[in-house]
C-alpha cells in the first residue's frame, strides 16, 4: 500500500482493522500450538510458542502506534472513534492470550519431565474449548457480528465449570500419590491459563459488541470458577 494511501483516514482505519485481524490469527495459532505441545510433550513446538510471543508483542506495539497516529491526525467521532478504541483494547486482550499460551508452553517443558497425571487429557479438552472461544470471537470481529460476540460472551461458563472439575480431580490425585505433586501443580496452572484465556475471549466479545452497536453489554457475566473458595483437604495442608 502506498504511503500516501496509508495516511488517508479511511485507509488508516482499514489498516488498523487488518492489523488486529493479523494479530488475532497469530495468537490463535500460538494457542493451538501450545495445546498440541502440551498434549504431545513436544518441547520443540513449546519453544516455538515461547519464541513467537515476541512477535505478538511487536504486533501490539505497532497497533498502539497506529492508533496514536490516527488520533493525532484527525478528529474522530461515532463509529470511527469506537473502532479505534476497541481495536486498542482488543490488541491488549490478544497480547494477554499470547502471554498465557506462552506460559502453557513453559509449564509443558516442566510437565514433560514428570510422570503424566490422569488429568492431562481433561486439561487438553479445556484448552480446545478455550481455542474455540478465541476462534469464534475472532470470527465475530471479521464478520462484524455482535450476535456471534454475545455467543462467546455467554459460553464462558463451560470453561469455568471444567476448571472446577479439574481442580478437584488434581487435588485428589495429589492426595493419592504425593510423587505427582510437582507435575500436578504445573498442570493446575496450565488449566488456569486456559480458564483465563476464556476470560480474555469474553472481554474481546464485549469490545466487538460495543464496536458494532455502540452499546455496552448491561448484564454482568456470572463467574462459575469456585476454586478460590475451595478448601484444601486437611491431609494436604499438614506440614511434613
Amino acid at each position: 500500500m502506498a504511503l500516501s494511501l496509508i495516511r488517508s483516514g479511511g485507509n488508516q482505519l482499514e489498516k488498523l482493522s487488518l492489523s488486529v485481524t493479523a494479530m488475532g490469527g497469530m495468537v490463535e495459532q500460538q494457542l493451538s500450538d501450545a495445546i498440541t505441545a502440551f498434549e504431545k510433550r513436544d518441547l520443540s513446538l513449546a519453544d516455538q510458542v515461547i519464541d513467537i510471543d515476541r512477535q505478538v508483542d511487536e504486533r501490539e506495539a505497532a497497533i498502539e502506534a497506529l492508533v496514536q497516529e490516527i488520533l493525532e491526525g484527525r478528529r474522530l467521532a461515532g463509529r470511527d472513534l469506537r473502532q479505534v478504541m476497541t481495536a486498542l483494547k482488543i490488541s491488549n486482550e490478544l497480547e494477554r492470550i499470547g502471554d498465557l499460551a506462552k506460559n502453557v508452553s513453559k509449564r509443558t517443558k516442566v510437565v514433560s519431565q514428570e510422570d503424566a497425571a490422569s488429568s492431562v487429557g481433561t486439561v487438553v479438552r479445556m484448552g480446545r474449548i478455550a481455542l474455540r472461544q478465541v476462534t469464534d470471537v475472532l470470527n465475530s470481529i471479521m464478520e462484524k457480528n455482535p450476535e456471534g460476540a454475545i455467543a462467546v460472551w455467554g459460553g464462558d461458563g463451560e470453561l469455568d465449570e471444567l476448571y472446577n472439575s479439574i481442580f478437584r480431580e488434581i487435588l485428589t490425585v495429589m492426595m493419592r500419590d504425593p510423587t505427582l505433586v510437582n507435575a500436578c501443580t504445573h498442570i493446575v496452572f496450565v488449566a488456569k491459563n486456559f480458564e483465563r484465556i476464556g476470560d480474555h475471549a469474553t472481554n474481546v466479545a464485549e469490545c466487538v459488541f460495543y464496536d458494532q452497536t455502540g452499546e455496552q453489554l448491561k448484564t454482568v457475566r456470572p463467574k462459575r470458577d469456585v476454586t478460590s473458595v475451595t478448601s484444601v483437604p486437611k491431609e494436604m495442608a499438614k506440614p511434613e
